[in-house]
C-alpha cells in the first residue's frame, strides 16, 4: 500500500565526507590514498570468500577478510563494536597470501563467537599510515562509534553481524512472480463481480472487459471498485506459465481476503479468501498445486500472501462491532476519538480504520491469522507486510512521524517473528519500505523481517539510472557514479542473511510501471472527474524494449531476490501514478508463440540467474563506473565462478577498459560470453585478459554483456619452507601459530613442538597438526613474561630438528598496543606483559612521548591472561615512551633503553 510522504532524497546519495567531514572513496578503482595505504587496493564485503560463516550462530566466531595492494599492508585490524557492550575492539589480522597475479595480498582476522550485535570495519597500516574502510569505501579517518541520533541509528555504513539470523534458502535462491489477482487472469468467470453487484462508499462496482483501461476518473472512488475478473483459479491455470515457460518458482499474490475493492488492502475478513477470487477453497487448491510443482532448475513452487495488518476496512466485523457497542470485545483493536464515527485512520482515509497494538487481545488475533494460513491446509510459505513501519500503539503513526524506533511497532514485529518462525521455521518474512532509507531498524538484528521490499536499495536507482525517473515519475536522472555508491551504501548497510533476501523489482503494485517509465514515447490521456474537472495522465506509449533489457539485466545479476512484477517481463506499460495506471490487466498476447523479445530475456536470464551460483551468493564488487560512456560493471564471484556484469547505459555502442584482475581474474585467462541476445544484439564470444589485468570490451547501447570462468581461492599460499609463525609479531600472554616445515615435515606421521621461553623455562610438548599443504602447525599461548620464544620438534620415531643444536628461537614483545600502530588522539590499550607482571599486586606505567616529555603514571589492571593494561589517548608526537614499576618500586625499564612505540 502505497504512503503519502514527504519527499526525501536517499541519504545514500548524499556524500559522506560532507555529511560527516570526513574523505571517502567509495570506489574500489579510485585513486585517492593516505601516505602510502593504498586506497585502490583495498576490498571486502560479506559475500562468501570475504566473511564466513554467512549466517553466523551465537556459538561461531566470524572470519572475516581484507584486500590490500600486494606488499603494501605491514599490518592491519579488523575494529569491532559490540552494541551489548558499548565497546570497541581492535582484532589483529594476518597476512594469508597473495592472488595469482601477484597484485593483491589478503589478510584475516577472526570476529569471537557472542550473541551480540557487531559492527565492523578494517584499520589498514603500512607502517607510517592508515585507511579504513568500511561498507561504503575507504576513508582517511576513523569512522565514527554507531550512535543513536535523534530516532535514528547510524552506523556509518560499517558491516554488520547479527548471530542467530537466518533467512530462507529457497527465498534466497528463488525467482519471484508478484501477481494482482483482479488483473492476471480470470479462470472462473461465474465469480466475477458483475456492474452494481453492491456499493463501496457510494460507488457502484463496475465490471470492464479486459484490456480496458481501469482508470475510470476517479482514484478515490470508482476505480477501486473496477473489476476484471482475475481470480485464484485464473492464478493456477496459469502456474505451467509461470514455473516452466517464465520459470519463476515464488508466487507473492496482492492481498486476496475478503475486501470491497479491486486491490483488497482493506481487509473486511482476514480468516476468508474474497469469495470472488474463490475462496478459501481456491487458495488451498491452489497451495497444494504450487508445492507439488517445480520450475526448470528444480526448485519447489512457494507461495505469499500479503499481510495487511496496519489497518483494516470499515467494513470488518472487528471494526463494525465495535462502533456498535463499547463492551465490544474488538472495541480495543481500534482508537476512538469521539466513538463511534471520529477515530484514528491509516493516511487520513475514513474507510482503513487503523489498529490498535497497544491491545494485547489484538496482537493476539493477528497472531492467530498469521499461523493459520502457514498451517494445514493452506501451508503458504510467508508472508510480506504492508505498511509494517507505520503499526504503533493508541492510533500513533510512527513512520509518519519519522519514529523507526517505536517500542510497540519493533516488539510487536519479533512477536510476529516469533509466531511466524515457530510455526514455520522456513517461512520467509519481508516488510515493505519506501522511505529513502534502509529498514535496518527491522532488519540489523535479526529478529523482525528478513528482508525488505528494495525501493531504496535497488527499485529507486535502477529507475533513476535507466529510465531517468524516480518511483513517482518525477524526473531525476543519476550518472554511473552516483548509481554505483548507491548500491554499495545500500547493499552493506544491513547483515548478510538480509541481503541475500530483500526483494528487487523494476515495478511494484504502487509504482507507475517500469515499462512507462523507460518508454522512447509516452501516450497522454484525459480523464474526467465525478465533480467535471479534469486530469492528464500518461497512458501507455512506444515502449523502449532496450530500456527494459537494461533494468532486467540489473535485475536478475544483483544481490537479493529477483521479483517480477506480473507484466514486467514483455515490457508492460501503463498510466501515470493513480494506482489504476499501475494495475492494467495481464495481455497474454505478448507473452503467445514464444512472446516478444523482451519476454524472451527474461526466460533467459530466469535460467542464467539459476544455475549460476555466483549470481546469487556471490560477492558485489564495483569495477568500472564512467560517467563519460556511463558504463557500470561490477563482479560477482564465489569459490565455484567469476562473473563480470558490463552494462551500458546509453543509446551508443560504447567500448571499456574492465579491470577485472581486481576481481582474480588471472592474466592471460579467458572470460567467456554467456550474456542472452535478443533483438539482433551482437557481441564478442571471449576475451583474453591482458598483463595489465584488463580486457576491452564492446556493449551495445541499453544492453548489457556477462562474462564468466571458473572461480578460485582468493590468494594462492607459497608454502613457505623452514619454521615460522603466522602471526606477524608474537604477543606475550597472547596465542601464537608456530608453523613446521623443515627436514621432518614430508615424512612424518606425527610431529611435536618442544618448546619453552627466556632460554628453556616452563618446558612443554605439543602435538601438532598436519595441514593440507604439508606443512605442521600448533597454536600455543605464550607466557607473560617471555622475551624469547625457544621451539625444536621431533617426529613420531623421536627423530629430533632443533636447528643444529641452536633451536629456532622467536623474540617476544613485552609492550605492545592495541590498536597498532599508534595513532595521535585517539585512545589506545598498552599492554604490559614484562619480567615484573607475573609476580606484582599491582602495576603502574609511567609513561611520555618525544623523549619523556608530558610524563605521567597510570595505574594499570591485571587481566585474565596474566597481562596489565592501561588506556591512555595518543599524545601528539612521533614516539610513546614507557616504562613500568610494580607495588615494591622495582622498575622494568627494557634495560634502561625504555619500551617505546611509535606514534602515527
Amino acid at each position: 500500500m502505497k504512503r503519502w510522504k514527504l519527499p526525501k532524497y536517499p541519504l545514500a546519495l548524499i556524500p559522506v565526507s560532507v555529511l560527516l567531514g570526513w574523505s571517502v572513496n567509495f570506489t574500489p578503482a579510485a585513486a585517492a590514498s593516505s601516505g602510502g595505504v593504498q586506497a585502490n587496493g583495498l576490498f571486502a564485503d560479506q559475500g562468501p570468500q570475504y566473511m564466513t560463516p554467512q549466517e553466523p550462530t551465537s556459538s561461531q566466531a566470524v572470519t572475516v577478510t581484507l584486500r590490500a595492494a600486494h606488499g603494501n599492508l605491514t599490518s592491519a585490524n579488523v575494529v569491532v563494536y559490540d552494541t551489548s557492550t558499548g565497546s570497541t575492539t581492535y582484532y589483529p589480522m594476518t597476512l594469508q597470501g597473495t592472488d595469482e597475479n601477484g597484485l593483491y595480498d589478503f589478510w584475516q582476522g577472526t570476529i569471537p563467537a557472542s550473541s551480540s550485535i557487531k559492527y565492523y570495519y578494517f584499520q589498514a597500516n603500512d607502517g607510517t599510515s592508515s585507511l579504513y574502510y568500511n561498507g561504503s569505501g575507504s576513508s582517511t579517518s576513523a569512522f565514527p562509534t554507531p550512535t543513536f541520533s535523534g530516532d535514528q541509528w547510524n552506523t556509518y555504513d560499517d558491516f554488520v553481524i547479527a548471530p542467530n539470523f537466518t533467512t530462507p534458502t529457497w527465498a534466497q535462491n528463488g525467482i519471484m512472480y508478484q501477481i494482482m489477482v483482479d488483473r492476471f487472469y480470470n479462470g472462473d468467470t461465474s465469480n466475477d463481480v458483475t456492474t452494481g453487484a453492491y456499493s463501496w462508499n457510494g460507488n457502484q462496482t463496475v465490471q470492464l472487459a479486459w484490456g480496458a483501461d481501469p482508470e475510470l476518473g476517479d482514484p478515490g472512488g470508482k476505480d477501486q471498485v473496477a473489476f476484471f475478473g482475475g481470480d485464484l483459479e485464473g492464478v493456477d491455470q496459469k502456474l505451467p506459465y509461470i514455473t516452466k515457460t517464465l520459470g519463476a518458482n515464488i508466487v507473492y499474490l496482492n492481498p486476496i481476503f475478503t475486501s470491497p475493492t479491486n486491490h483488497k488492502y482493506d481487509t473486511q475478513d482476514y480468516y476468508n479468501v474474497d469469495p470472488h477470487f474463490g475462496g478459501n477453497s481456491a487458495l488451498e487448491q491452489l497451495s497444494s498445486d504450487l508445492h507439488s510443482t517445480t520450475n526448470n532448475a528444480g526448485q519447489e513452487g512457494r507461495l505469499i500472501l500479503d499481510g495487511v495488518f496496519n489497518h483494516t476496512s470499515n467494513q470488518n466485523s472487528w471494526f463494525t462491532s465495535a462502533q456498535q457497542n463499547q463492551s465490544s470485545p474488538y472495541y480495543s483493536y481500534y482508537t476512538f476519538t469521539n466513538w463511534p464515527n471520529t477515530y484514528a485512520t491509516f493516511a487520513g482515509v475514513n474507510t482503513m480504520p487503523k489498529l490498535n497494538y497497544g491491545s494485547t487481545s489484538l496482537r493476539s488475533q493477528v497472531d492467530n491469522v498469521a499461523k493459520t494460513w502457514l498451517s494445514s491446509p493452506y501451508n503458504i510459505d510467508g508472508w510480506r507486510l504492508d505498511a509494517p513501519g507505520h503499526i504503533g500503539a493508541n492510533g500513533y503513526d510512527p513512520e509518519s512521524s519519522g519514529n523507526y524506533t517505536d517500542s510497540t511497532n519493533h516488539s510487536y514485529w519479533q512477536e510476529f517473528r516469533n509466531t511466524v518462525k515457530t510455526t514455520n521455521a522456513n517461512a520467509l518474512i519481508f516488510g515493505e519500505w519506501f522511505e529513502g532509507s534502509q529498514p535496518t531498524e527491522w532488519l540489523n538484528n535479526g529478529n523482525q523481517w528478513d528482508g525488505s521490499v528494495n525501493y531504496n536499495g535497488f527499485l529507486q536507482p535502477v529507475s533513476e539510472w535507466v529510465t531517468g525517473y524516480d518511483d513517482g515519475f518525477n524526473a531525476n536522472s543519476i550518472n554511473a557514479t552516483t548509481m554505483e555508491s548507491w548500491l554499495t551504501g545500500t547493499l552493506n548497510a544491513v547483515p548478510r542473511a538480509a541481503q541475500l533476501a530483500q526483494v528487487n523489482e523494476l515495478s511494484t503494485q504502487d509504482t507507475p510501471r517500469f515499462g512507462e517509465r523507460a518508454a522512447e514515447n509516452m501516450n497522454y490521456k484525459t480523464y474526467t472527474q465525478p465533480n467535471g474537472s479534469t486530469f492528464t495522465d500518461p497512458y501507455g506509449g512506444t515502449p523502449n524494449y532496450w530500456k527494459d533489457y537494461l533494468g532486467a539485466f540489473l535485475q536478475f545479476t544483483y544481490v537479493g531476490i529477483p521479483t517480477i512484477y506480473y507484466g514486467d517481463e514483455y515490457g508492460m506499460m501503463g498510466g501515470g501514478t493513480n494506482d489504476a495506471g499501475k494495475r492494467w490487466t495481464f495481455d497474454w498476447s505478448q507473452v503467445a508463440n514464444g512472446g516478444n523479445s523482451v519476454f524472451q530475456l527474461y526466460q533467459k536470464l530466469i535460467q542464467l540467474r539459476t544455475s549460476h551460483s555466483a549470481l546469487v551468493d556471490g560477492s558485489f564488487m564495483p569495477l568500472v563506473a564512467d560517467n563519460a560512456t556511463n558504463i557500470l560493471a561490477f563482479a560477482r564471484f564465489d569459490q565455484n565462478e567469476r562473473d563480470i556484469v558490463i552494462l551500458n547505459d546509453t543509446d551508443n555502442t560504447e567500448t571499456e577498459t574492465i579491470p577485472v584482475a581486481q576481481a582474480g581474474a588471472p592474466f592471460g585467462s579467458t572470460l567467456t560470453n554467456i550474456t542472452p541476445l535478443v533483438n539482433g544484439a551482437s557481441e564478442a564470444s571471449t576475451y583474453t585478459v591482458d598483463s595489465n589485468g584488463n580486457i576491452n570490451v564492446t556493449v551495445p547501447g541499453h544492453y548489457a554483456m556477462i562474462l564468466t570462468q571458473q572461480g578460485s581461492s582468493l590468494w594462492s599460499t607459497p608454502v613457505q619452507n623452514g619454521v615460522y609463525t603466522t602471526q606477524s609479531t608474537i604477543d606475550a600472554g597472547h596465542q601464537t601459530t608456530v608453523v613446521y616445515n623443515g627436514s621432518l615435515a614430508a615424512s612424518a606421521s606425527s610431529m611435536t613442538l618442544h618448546w619453552g621461553y627466556n632460554g628453556w623455562s616452563g618446558t612443554t610438548n605439543t602435538a601438532m597438526s598436519k595441514q593440507s599443504n604439508g606443512t605442521w602447525a600448533a597454536t600455543i599461548t605464550v607466557p607473560v613474561g617471555a622475551q624469547t620464544l625457544n621451539t625444536a620438534f621431533y617426529n613420531q620415531n623421536s627423530t629430533w630438528d632443533n636447528n643444529n643444536g641452536s633451536n629456532y628461537n622467536f623474540p617476544v614483545q613485552e609492550v605492545y598496543s592495541s590498536p597498532s600502530p599508534l595513532v595521535h588522539g585517539q585512545t589506545t590499550t598498552i599492554v604490559y606483559a614484562g619480567s615484573l607482571a607475573a609476580s606484582a599486586s599491582s602495576i603502574t606505567m609511567h609513561w611520555g612521548y618525544n623523549g619523556w616529555s608530558g610524563t605521567t603514571d597510570t595505574a594499570m589492571t591485571k587481566q585474565s591472561n596474566g597481562t596489565w593494561t592501561a588506556t591512555v589517548t595518543v599524545p601528539t608526537g612521533t614516539v610513546l615512551n614507557t616504562a613500568f614499576y610494580n607495588q615494591a618500586g622495582n622498575w622494568d625499564n627494557n634495560g634502561g633503553q625504555n619500551y617505546n612505540l611509535s606514534i602515527q
